[in-house]
């Protein structure tokens, strides 16, 4: 799979486990290198090793300076910037081929944990545009899990609403818990505009069932 250099600021958030505040903050006051991040027009779009970059930076500010925290980015920045693998370090497809650790005042700074976290997130990005896709032929874009036209936020949205994940199943037996961590993903990453469809707009059998008990006073 062929990985972008660059990425969206809401994707890169997930990445890194911040918010999309945090991530505006980077740019704002210019936390990171400028390898990693690249402003076009209005939009602002981060590399995988930024999203790490970040992360490590905000992780350490009660144990580190921010002038030392940016030198330890700067230094590794600096030490990728002319390799021939240098977008593979980029997108976090070859963490291996380097050290991360940068020697400050006695002290050793190792940021390959805050990269190795990064990558494990990257790879529920890459399993949720497996598993939901978007097609203009279906559904007119909507997001739908693969192979069906079932749309993904309709099932988040029915589990919001007290369906139960075996209830969801009777009608639609492909899904499961790796479907539904997708969907929460996805929605993550791709933000929409809008609310989301009514669960009874695809499936009225699924419509939440509301029940009433009334009690008369002074009888069982």
């Amino acid at each position: 799979m062929h990985a972008p250099l660059f990425i969206p600021s809401a994707e890169a958030a997930f990445i890194a486990g911040l918010s999309d505040r945090q991530m505006h903050r980077v740019v704002d006051e210019g936390l990171l290198p400028e390898s990693v991040v690249q402003q076009r027009g209005s939009t602002r779009l981060f590399t995988r090793l930024g999203a790490g970059f970040a992360k490590f930076y905000f992780a350490t500010e009660d144990l580190l300076m921010a002038r030392a925290r940016r030198q330890v980015l700067d230094e590794l920045s600096a030490r990728i910037d002319h390799l021939p693998m240098k977008d593979a370090l980029l997108t976090l497809m070859q963490l291996d081929a380097i050290s991360w650790k940068v020697e400050r005042s006695f002290v050793e700074v190792d940021v390959l944990p805050f990269l190795e976290q990064a990558l494990c997130r990257v790879k529920q990005v890459e399993q949720a545009d497996t598993l939901v896709v978007t097609d203009p032929e279906i559904l007119g874009g909507t997001p739908v899990f693969a192979g069906t036209r079932v749309p993904s936020e309709v099932v988040l949205g029915s589990l919001a609403a007290g369906i139960g994940l075996d209830r969801l199943q009777d009608s639609y037996p492909f899904l499961t818990e790796a479907h539904i961590e997708s969907a929460q993903v996805f929605a993550l990453v791709h933000p929409r505009r809008g609310r989301p469809r009514r669960l009874a707009d695809l499936s009225p059998a699924l419509e939440p069932r509301i029940m009433r008990v009334v009690r008369h006073a002074g009888g069982a």
